[in-house]
């Protein structure tokens, strides 16, 4: 096609380019994140001598999109298979004395417009002090929730004053989001939102784990879509719907 003096009507035909072009089904898919990359490169230039080949800038927007549109996929299938009964080498493990554990998860389907989170604090003994839940309408993808998840557990524990604390998650995405320089630009703002709240804490960890170790937040999560509302709940005691689950994770403490 062609361009333009002005920088807004390029940008017009940039984020136009599904009705522009409508048998390149991968571009609408690549814009946001070619965008994405010139932003950095052009703070990479400005406030640090960097300078980037124009292709290899266009390489790693589509190699962005490409690893999105794999997450968002692998994510939707997470919440499609069944919680497995954690195997004795995958089994939630408590954190070291002085510190506490909040393991977060989420119950999300593309296919329905609610989605819920939750999480649980134990201790070094593994037992519960306190547990959130909450329900929400309508979000663009799990990892979306994830976030959501953990930055409501950040905010609580703060609120709750605690200050050793090991956030434990089986998204594998947001631990490395949270843990490395990398952002999305889609969740920009809510990722620089945990950044910025995590140093309040005296110390902290944010840590993978499998699955099978994650039962209890992810029995929490799911019970959050059959809340009537959409107000969060915190737990100061445990529920009858959750302590078995709590007890399939007792005998690891001992």
């Amino acid at each position: 096609g062609s361009w333009d003096d002005s920088i807004y009507a390029n940008m017009f035909h940039v984020l136009n380019a599904k009705s522009n072009y409508p048998q390149r089904d991968e571009l609408p898919k690549v814009v946001p994140w070619l965008l994405w990359r010139l932003w950095k490169s052009r703070n990479e230039f400005i406030f640090k001598g960097k300078d980037f080949d124009a292709q290899d800038t266009v390489r790693k927007a589509l190699e962005d999109a490409e690893e999105w549109n794999q997450r968002k996929g692998q994510d939707a299938l997470k919440d499609r298979q069944p919680t497995l009964r954690a195997s004795n080498e995958e089994k939630w493990r408590p954190p070291p004395r002085c510190w506490v554990k909040c393991n977060t998860d989420v119950a999300w389907n593309g296919e329905d417009t609610q989605s819920g989170m939750g999480w649980v604090l134990r201790n070094c003994s593994g037992e519960v002090l306190w547990m959130g839940a909450q329900a929400l309408r309508r979000t663009r993808s799990a990892l979306e929730v994830e976030l959501e998840a953990i930055r409501w557990a950040v905010t609580s524990m703060l609120r709750l004053d605690f200050q050793k604390i090991i956030f434990e998650s089986d998204s594998l995405v947001l631990v490395n989001l949270l843990n490395n320089d990398e952002n999305w630009p889609a969740f920009a703002p809510l990722i620089q939102d945990i950044k910025d709240s995590l140093p309040l804490l005296e110390d902290f960890k944010i840590v993978y784990t499998p699955r099978g170790c994650n039962g209890v937040a992810d029995r929490v999560a799911k019970e959050s879509l059959s809340f009537e509302n959409y107000d969060p709940k915190l737990y100061s005691l445990m529920p009858n719907w959750i302590q078995s689950n709590v007890m399939v994770d007792k005998p690891s403490v001992l």
